[in-house]
């Protein structure tokens, strides 16, 4: 009997030491550089126990897969929030979402890419923005393989928004992510206003102005105009008015820096006038989610700002619905461009299950649905289609299809692999434009920064 015990003792003791050898340690497994998920997650079963004796559900391929997605404060991640439970369900993967400010975004991707980028699966990113710098720096990967799925449709892609994800433009085949939207600039403004005022809508320059000084302060706490003031975040839609006075970021024939131009002076100058006098006292801190409170809530009669996120400015929850209008931009020198899409890192260590994401996220049935949802997409179907469309407010739709005619421009940003640092610099001189600063001196200190950001660029695309 005693021994039948101390064997029964030995049996237990062999069978601890087994659990206690075997569980992760809390706070999560190190990887093999030793890092450890900012979550303290463990990989996920699928993941790591490719031998086990589950046998994951043919129905559910991604059961058990966790995926880490960073998006952007959008109305494009507004209408697809709501939409992923039925894509979890279908696929048995889970998604986390995490949504950043633009500019909060793009630091929080440089940092955690820059650190290896393997507790990133997808991401929102900007092919004007972050894209050239990613794929030089190896943080996205190339999806041709999901370019190449016949149910993916790439042909219904255009081809203009698909371009940004290649890198310079290179005709390689080679592309870095899918385009979830495109935008113009258009003009809102408020149609009881205007008729108040017994004025008519602005088609150039002078007549925007004209109509913002008479505007203004036309009710209590009404301006006559908002737009982006805060300096980075401006210079995408100060764009317009710079192309309005025949000026740009760069000589592109030289690699010259141009924002000290005569022409770039008196657009800087023209536009700080117009929110200096017109707008609110609190212009050179607002990005378009302040200029959207403003507009929304009946604060402004005009703004100008991209066409894709109109629902924020004056959709069917604001209060100046009712008498919301769109028209082209009074610039006559509009863009037509890829604003936001989909990345993979590179890193990832479920890029399959990140690229059934992204197939789904960015393909043909959910791009209808968002655009039904007043986002406009990157794919031809969803324009051509009546019913995606029918919730566009007619004049809004007129003056999408009218900016992409007349669009002068494929870019709102100077086309340069620092481009963050780049608009900083401009920037500086929109605050000192909205000021009324010395517009010159500003404009002349800013082009020799920018100058050597684009000189140091070209040397490390060359070396």
């Amino acid at each position: 009997m005693k021994k039948l015990v101390s064997l029964a003792l030995c049996l237990l003791m062999a069978l601890s030491l087994f659990a206690c050898t075997s569980q992760p340690a809390a706070g999560g497994q190190p990887d093999a550089a030793g890092a450890v998920p900012p979550d303290g997650s463990q990989p996920d079963a699928a993941q790591s126990q490719p031998g086990g004796e589950t046998e994951p559900d043919a129905d559910k391929p991604y059961a058990g897969v966790t995926l880490r997605v960073i998006l952007a404060t959008h109305d494009w991640t507004s209408a697809i929030e709501p939409k992923l439970a039925e894509f979890e369900e279908a696929t048995g993967m889970k998604v986390e979402f995490e949504v950043y400010p633009e500019n909060q975004l793009s630091d929080k991707l440089n940092v955690e890419l820059g650190s290896g980028g393997q507790y990133i699966d997808a991401f929102m990113c900007r092919p004007l923005q972050e894209v050239q710098q990613f794929i030089q720096n190896g943080y996205l990967a190339e999806v041709g393989d999901l370019l190449a799925q016949p149910d993916f449709q790439k042909d219904d892609i255009i081809a203009a928004a698909l371009n940004g994800y290649a890198y310079n433009g290179a005709d390689d085949g080679k592309f870095y992510g899918v385009p979830l939207v495109t935008e113009r600039q258009v003009l809102f403004y408020r149609k009881d206003l205007f008729q108040k005022a017994g004025i008519a809508v602005p088609t150039n320059l002078d007549e925007l102005m004209e109509a913002a000084q008479r505007l203004n302060g036309i009710e209590p706490g009404v301006v006559g105009f908002t737009g982006r003031g805060k300096a980075n975040p401006a210079v995408t839609q100060f764009s317009t008015y710079l192309y309005a006075f025949g000026g740009d970021f760069i000589d592109f024939s030289t690699n010259t820096a141009t924002i000290n131009t005569p022409e770039a002076v008196q657009a800087f100058a023209y536009y700080g006038k117009l929110l200096r006098e017109c707008g609110p006292a609190s212009s050179t801190n607002m990005h378009w989610n302040e200029c959207a409170a403003l507009y929304s809530t009946g604060g402004a009669a005009m703004c100008t700002d991209a066409d894709a996120i109109w629902q924020s400015f004056c959709g069917p929850e604001t209060e100046v619905y009712e008498n919301a209008g769109f028209a082209v931009s009074p610039t006559n020198a509009t863009w037509s461009i890829c604003s936001w899409g989909l990345g993979i890192s590179a890193n990832s260590p479920n890029r399959e299950a990140a690229m059934e994401f992204v197939k789904w996220a960015a393909g043909v049935e959910m791009t209808k649905y968002t655009q039904t949802a007043g986002i406009s997409s990157a794919r031809n179907s969803a324009w051509a289609d009546p019913d995606c469309t029918a919730n566009y407010p007619e004049e809004l739709l007129a003056a999408i299809q009218k900016g992409n005619e007349i669009a002068t421009k494929a870019y709102d940003r100077p086309m340069t692999t620092s481009v963050a640092q780049a608009r900083d610099i401009i920037g500086t001189v929109i605050t000192t434009a909205i000021e009324g600063g010395d517009v010159q001196a500003a404009a002349d200190r800013a082009n020799a920064e920018f100058q050597a950001i684009l000189d140091a660029d070209l040397a490390a695309r060359n070396g």
